[in-house]
C-alpha cells in the first residue's frame, strides 16, 4: 500500500492507495484529521493528537502546537513540567509516526510500497531536508515530498469529471500560504507557475486575535504588566488565551459571535492586586474578518500577481482550489470568488484534499531505486506465432477511455484475419478487419485501478488464433502530475568586478520553475590561490535567490563545499584563474547535491547532501529569537531610512506607515539584546566569494 500524509501545521491527515482504490483512515476519535500536538506529562508520557490537543486548555505549558513553521531551526520545543524538549523536526516525526499507527490501526498489518510526504511550496531546502529526516525518523524508508498545491491539484482533479482545464489552488493552511496555476490535460497536473508566503496564515489570525481583542480586555479588567507576556507568571495565561481564541476563529466560520472563556482555575494565575484572573471576551465574526481583512488582501493580491505574470486573466481559469481549514472562513470564501472572479470549487474538501493527493502520487512513482521516479505510461508488448502481432497502449492513463494501436509485424499477405477488444465489464469492439496498423479507439475504462482488455485475433472461419492473442492491462489513475518543479532560484556567490573592485554576487544555478529532477554542469573559476598547507580553503557557496536580489548578504545560505588546503595532497596548488566545473543534481525532492570538479589537479570533492544543518539552523526562542528579532527589525529599518533620502520626500508618508509596521515590538523592549548582524549569520566560510564566473 502506498500513504498520502499532509503533515500539516495544525491538523495532519493519512490517505492509503491500494492498487488505486483510495482508503482515508480517519483517527481513532472518529475524526477526519490528527490535531498536530504533542504533550508531554510530568511523569514523561507522551500524547499525541487529539488527546494532546485537548489538554492545551488545561496544561498549556505542556502541550506543543504549530512546530512546523520551525521546522529546518534549532528552536526548542519545552515542555515544563517533564523538563523534555525536542526540536521541531522531532516533533514532526512524532506525528508522523502516529499518523502511519493510525493506518496500521485501521488497516491491519500491511506493507508501506512508499509514502509521499506534502510540504508547502514555499518551503526552503532546510524545511524540505529537515522534513525528510522527520519522515526517516518515524521509520518511513521509501519517502519523498510533494509540494501541497499540487497534491491539492490531483484531488481536484480526481474528483471531477471533467479532467482538462486550468485552475488555481488557493492552499490557506495554519501556518503557511500557497498559490498556484495548475493546467490538467487529460487528468495529468502541470505546476505553471506558483508563489507563496511563508508566516501568513491561521497562527497568524490567532495571534492578532490574541492581541487586538483579548489583551485590551484583560488590560480593562485586571491589573498586569504591558509585557506580561515576557513574565513567566502569565505564560499559562497567554497559552490559554491562544488556544480559545483558535477555538473562536474556528467557531466564527459558522456563527456570528462567540466567547473567548477561561475560568480562574484554568488560568492559574492573579494580577498585582491579588486578583484572580479569568477570560470571558465576546468576539464577532465582524471583529475577526476585520483583523484578518489585510492578511487576505495579500493572498488575492499574490493571486492577481502571479496570474498576470504568467499571462493569465481570470477567465483563463476555470476554478478556484480552497484548501486549508482557514479557507472554511466565509470571509475567504466570498472574496476570493468576488475579487478574482473565478468560480470556487466547494467540492473538494479542503481538509483532507492533500492527503488524497499525496496518495495518488505515492502510487504513480516506482520506488524500485534509491529516489522514487515516474512509472511508465506507455506499455508495448508483441505476441509471436505464426502471426507477429505488436500492441501499443496506455500502461497508465487518468482518461476514461484508451486507444489501442496494433501493428502485424509479419506480413499478412491475403489473409482476411480479424481483431476484437473485450473487456472484464463486457464491452466489446467487436471483429475489425486487421491489417498493418490497426487501431481500436474509445475502449471504456470503468474501473479505477486495473483494467484488463483481451485482444482476440479471428481467422477467414471466424477461429480465435490462440497464437496471437493477448491480455493487456491498462491502470486507470485518479489524476497523475508530472513532478515537483523548483520553487526558487539556486544561486552560487561569486566575485564580480575588476581587480581592485571586486565585489560578491550571485549566479543563478538552478532557475525557479525547472521540473525536477534536474541536472546539470556549470563552469566556473578560481577567485585565488589555494597551496597545500597553507592554511586557507576554498568556499563554494549555495543561496536561495530572491527574484531580482543579487546581493547574497540578503538571500538565504542554505550549504556550501568547503577545500581545505589540508585536504591538498603534498605539491597540489590550485591557481586563480584555474577551471571548476560544477556537477549539480536536484532530487525529486528539491534537495540539492554537487561535485566540484578540479582538472588542474585531477581531483572531485561531493557535497553530499548540500545543506548544511549546523551552519543553516538557527534558533528562534527566547533570547535567541529576541535578538534575532531586534537585529532583524534594525535591519529594516535602516533600509527603510536609506530608501527614504534616495527617494525623497514624495514618500515619507509611506516611509512612515512602514516604520508604524516596525515599532513598538517586544524585542524593542528587551535591554539585553546584543547586537548582530542577521545578514553576517547568513554568511559563512570566507567573507568573500572564492569563485569567478566564467567567462566562456
Amino acid at each position: 500500500m502506498y500513504l498520502g500524509i499532509d503533515l500539516g501545521t495544525s491538523n495532519s491527515a493519512v490517505v492509503g492507495n491500494d492498487h488505486g482504490k483510495l482508503r482515508h483512515f480517519k483517527t481513532a476519535e472518529g475524526t477526519d484529521v490528527l490535531p498536530s500536538a504533542i504533550m508531554i506529562d510530568r511523569r514523561g508520557g507522551m500524547l499525541v493528537g487529539k488527546r494532546a490537543y485537548d489538554q492545551a486548555a488545561f496544561s498549556p505549558e505542556n502541550v506543543a502546537q504549530g512546530f512546523k513553521r520551525l521546522i529546518g531551526t534549532s528552536s526548542p520545543i519545552t515542555f515544563a513540567s517533564s523538563g523534555r524538549s525536542m526540536s521541531p523536526e522531532e516533533a514532526s516525526s512524532e506525528v508522523l509516526k502516529a499518523l502511519v499507527a493510525q493506518a496500521h490501526m485501521i488497516a491491519g498489518d500491511f506493507e508501506i510500497d512508499g509514502a509521499v510526504v506534502t510540504i508547502p511550496a514555499a518551503f526552503n531546502q532546510m524545511q524540505s531536508e529537515a522534513t525528510m529526516r522527520a519522515a526517516a525518523a518515524a521509520g518511513l524508508t521509501k519517502v519523498a515530498l510533494l509540494q501541497e498545491p499540487i497534491a491539492a491539484a490531483l484531488a481536484s482533479i480526481a474528483n471531477s469529471t471533467n479532467k482538462n482545464g486550468q485552475f488555481l489552488v488557493y492552499d490557506l493552511g495554519g501556518g503557511t500560504f500557497d498559490i498556484a496555476i495548475v493546467q490538467s490535460v487529460a487528468g495529468s497536473a502541470t505546476v505553471i507557475s506558483h508563489a507563496g508566503i511563508n508566516m501568513l496564515g491561521g497562527r497568524d489570525f490567532d495571534r492578532a486575535l490574541v492581541n487586538s481583542v483579548v489583551r485590551p480586555w484583560l488590560f480593562e479588567q485586571f491589573d498586569i504588566p504591558e509585557d506580561f507576556q515576557r513574565d513567566k507568571e502569565y505564560q499559562r495565561l497567554l497559552r490559554v488565551a491562544q488556544f480559545r481564541a483558535e477555538l473562536a476563529k474556528i467557531a466564527l466560520s459558522s456563527q456570528l459571535s462567540d466567547r473567548i472563556f477561561a475560568d480562574e482555575n484554568q488560568i492559574g494565575a492573579r494580577d498585582r492586586r491579588g486578583q484572580e484572573i479569568y477570560l470571558d471576551v465576546v468576539v464577532t465574526r465582524e471583529q475577526m474578518e476585520a483583523l484578518i481583512s489585510e492578511d487576505i488582501n495579500r493572498s488575492i493580491d499574490l493571486c492577481r500577481k502571479l496570474l498576470a505574470e504568467s499571462g493569465y486573466r481570470n477567465e483563463d481559469i476555470d476554478r478556484v482550489v480552497l484548501i486549508g481549514g482557514p479557507s472554511r472562513m466565509p470571509i475567504v470564501r466570498e472574496r476570493i470568488g468576488r475579487d478574482l472572479g473565478i468560480r470556487v470549487d466547494l467540492d473538494t474538501d479542503p481538509m483532507t484534499a492533500v492527503a488524497f493527493g499525496a496518495a495518488i502520487f505515492a502510487e504513480s512513482r516506482d520506488w524500485a531505486g534509491e529516489n522514487a521516479t515516474t512509472k511508465n505510461t506507455r506499455g508495448a508488448k508483441v505476441v509471436k506465432g505464426t502471426i507477429d502481432i505488436r500492441y501499443d497502449y496506455p500502461a497508465r492513463t487518468s482518461d476514461r477511455l484508451a486507444r489501442i494501436r496494433i501493428r502485424a509485424e509479419t506480413a499478412l499477405e491475403n489473409r482476411a484475419l480479424r481483431i476484437q477488444a473485450d473487456t472484464e465489464e463486457g464491452w466489446t469492439s467487436g471483429q475489425i478487419p486487421l491489417e498493418g496498423l490497426t487501431e481500436i479507439r474509445e475502449i471504456p475504462l470503468i474501473k479505477q485501478g486495473e483494467n484488463r482488455i483481451r485482444m482476440t485475433v479471428f481467422d477467414d472461419q471466424g477461429v480465435p488464433r490462440p497464437d496471437a492473442t493477448a491480455e493487456l492491462v491498462i491502470f486507470r489513475a485518479a489524476a497523475s502530475a508530472t513532478g515537483m518543479p523548483m520553487t526558487h532560484d539556486l544561486a552560487v556567490k561569486v566575485v564580480t568586478g575588476s581587480s581592485g573592485a571586486e565585489q560578491n554576487a550571485l549566479t543563478t544555478l538552478v532557475k525557479k520553475g525547472t521540473l525536477l529532477p534536474a541536472r546539470g554542469i556549470e563552469h566556473f573559476r578560481a577567485a585565488r590561490d589555494l597551496r597545500a598547507g597553507d592554511g586557507t580553503c576554498l568556499d563554494f557557496e549555495v543561496y536561495e535567490q530572491a527574484e531580482g536580489v543579487n546581493d547574497p548578504a540578503l538571500n538565504l545560505a542554505v550549504g556550501m563545499i568547503r577545500i581545505s588546503s589540508d585536504q591538498l595532497d603534498k605539491g597540489d596548488v590550485i591557481r586563480r584563474g584555474d577551471e571548476v566545473y560544477v556537477d549539480w543534481t536536484v532530487d525529486e525532492n528539491g534537495l540539492l547535491k554537487c561535485e566540484l570538479q578540479l582538472p588542474s589537479i585531477n581531483k572531485s570533492y561531493s557535497s553530499g547532501k548540500m545543506y548544511i544543518s549546523a551552519i543553516s539552523h538557527k534558533s528562534f526562542e527566547n533570547e535567541d529569537g529576541i535578538r534575532f528579532a531586534t537585529d532583524s527589525l534594525a535591519d529594516a529599518r535602516e533600509d527603510v531610512d536609506h530608501l527614504e533620502r534616495a527617494l525623497g520626500g514624495e514618500v515619507s508618508g509611506d516611509m512612515a506607515k512602514l516604520r508604524d509596521r516596525l515599532i513598538p515590538t517586544l524585542a524593542d523592549q528587551n535591554p539585553c539584546a546584543q547586537s548582530r548582524n542577521p545578514r553576517d549569520m547568513m554568511r559563512h566560510g570566507c567573507s568573500t566569494s572564492l569563485f569567478h564566473a566564467s567567462q566562456q
